[in-house]
């Protein structure tokens, strides 16, 4: 008897299965994303309809024919784990979505890289033309008094998993592994250089000195690039002063600075907060984290010129936790500070 009832139990649990499957199968062939309505899928997915038909007109003809997942549910599944960042178990049976976990791994290895490569070429470029830096040197100066600011950059620390290899150069400061992007930014909070090759023990500085973005902007700009004092003052590079006394001139200069490079605060707050995968750790190997960023940088761009707009609230890096200080008492940049600091009124 209790064998009987033993075999009973095998079969009903196999019949579920069964059902279930046939369940997933259905709702997957008839699923649609395009019939949520316009403000729950932005919420979902951070991106509107007509964002989301864009880049789909652009990944589509790489994806390959396949009867069993749409170009759109492939895409929708990825543009969701960048939006929530959750394990891929609960991205794939998102009822929106409703694909097995291992086949959300294959497309998510497939599309991110895919994305990598189609989007950043076209959505983040270094090359500004002289009308952007007409309005970006007015945009500084009308708000801040500060002349000729082009650019400001910053690094923000990406939480990833224990790396297999070397685990121990992408252990940070602040005592998690990650991965420390360097962000450049301009007036509209667009991200036009972004550098997240690197691991979470390298100083800021030494990503700077040693980017592409570096060179190209001290020879374009005719300009200065803002920077915290985890920086090297330059002759286009100005970080704040060092223990600037109250009521007078480098006093108030750092209070102009402050406030305008609020402005790269904002967009690292305003990148995380849009795709929270971001915030949360990324288990996967440095090179792929370092394409999951990327493939996150054009998209906010995509959505800064598109206008779409997200609710949440943004949470911004902490502007006093900066790395090592650099001493600028003796710097060719220093004269060109003081000049600028002595030129802004009261």
């Amino acid at each position: 008897m209790p064998f009987i009832f033993s075999i009973a139990c095998f079969e009903a649990k196999r019949l579920q299965k069964l059902r279930d499957l046939r369940r997933s199968r259905h709702l997957r062939c008839n699923s649609c994303v395009f019939i949520m309505s316009d403000e729950l899928f932005v919420k979902s997915f951070r991106i509107d309809k007509k964002t989301f038909k864009m880049i789909l007109e652009k990944v589509q003809p790489h994806l390959g024919v396949t009867r069993k997942l749409s170009p759109s549910t492939q895409l929708a599944s990825v543009m969701r784990y960048l939006a929530t960042g959750c394990y891929q178990w609960a991205v794939a049976k998102d009822h929106h979505i409703n694909i097995g976990r291992s086949t959300f791994g294959k497309i998510l290895h497939k599309l991110i890289p895919l994305m990598d490569r189609l989007l950043c070429v076209e959505f983040i470029s270094l090359q500004i033309n002289n009308h952007q830096l007409q309005q970006s040197y007015e945009y500084f100066y009308r708000n801040f008094k500060l002349p000729r600011i082009g650019a400001c950059v910053d690094g923000t620390h990406i939480r990833i998993l224990k790396p297999v290899q070397n685990h121990s150069v992408f252990y940070n400061r602040k005592g998690f592994y990650s991965m420390n992007a360097m962000v450049v930014c301009n007036y509209n909070m667009e991200i036009i250089a972004i550098d997240a090759t690197h691991p979470g023990s390298c100083h800021d500085s030494f990503i700077w000195n040693h980017s592409p973005a570096r060179e190209y902007l001290s020879t374009t700009i005719n300009g200065f690039v803002l920077a915290d004092s985890g920086y090297a003052l330059e002759s286009f590079v100005l970080t704040p002063y060092r223990s600037a006394e109250i009521a007078t001139y480098q006093h108030r200069f750092n209070i102009k600075h402050t406030g305008a490079r609020n402005i790269i605060e904002r967009t690292i707050g305003v990148l995380k907060s849009r795709f929270r995968c971001l915030q949360r750790t990324l288990n996967y190997p440095p090179i792929f984290c370092c394409q999951i960023i990327n493939v996150c940088c054009a998209l906010h761009n995509i959505c800064r010129r598109r206008n779409v707009l997200i609710e949440e609230d943004v949470r911004f890096d902490d502007p006093l936790d900066t790395e090592n200080e650099f001493d600028d008492t003796e710097n060719n940049g220093s004269s060109i500070r003081d000049e600028i600091a002595q030129a802004i009124p009261y």
